[in-house]
């Protein structure tokens, strides 16, 4: 009786354990995708000054990409300092901007309206490529998975012979 009520309270006792184990790792795991989908949302969108920037330094991010695979902590290092040069950038920029559209409150001028209309403009289109180029990579995506899923196709009756022998020679197979 003894060891019974031994066994049953190790028992409780594991159950509680595995219980907060698994609730500490759910709520990790919740917390990262929230993360990811914080970070996701806040790539999508980004005002015309970001636009500006990140268009300008395109060859600079494509270094760090490739950096990142080859030595993380290097990476590490020049991604802080390609961020602090970038957002001092992209602050000075919506500062300018910011400046023009104030100006415009204030005067009512139409060639500040158009400095501010093309300004949008020229980042609506830098959004508007970046759509196409996305699109255009999905096709080519879409294009490879089609020649693959044919290439498939072709090889069936083959790869159905193949199958058939090996499971008709030897009886411990199956399906």
């Amino acid at each position: 009786m003894k060891k019974q009520l031994f066994n049953s309270l190790l028992a409780l006792i594991f159950i509680g354990l595995c219980s907060v184990i698994y609730a500490e790792e759910h709520s990790k795991e919740e917390k990262n995708t929230h993360e990811k989908r914080y970070r996701k949302r806040e790539k999508r969108g980004g005002d015309a000054a970001s636009s500006v920037i990140w268009q300008k330094y395109a060859k600079e991010r494509e270094e760090l990409r490739k950096l990142r695979k080859k030595d993380p902590e290097a990476f590490e290092a020049k991604s802080k300092e390609f961020r602090k040069k970038v957002g001092k950038e992209i602050k000075a920029e919506r500062g300018k901007f910011k400046k023009l559209v104030m100006e415009y409150r204030k005067t009512q001028d139409p060639k500040t309206r158009k400095a501010i209309s093309e300004y949008v403009s020229e980042a609506y289109d830098r959004r508007i490529n970046a759509a196409k180029k996305r699109i255009a990579a999905q096709k080519e995506k879409l294009k490879k998975a089609e020649k693959k899923l044919a290439e498939i196709k072709a090889q069936k009756e083959e790869r159905i012979n193949k199958r058939l022998k090996i499971i008709l020679k030897d009886p411990k197979l199956s399906w």
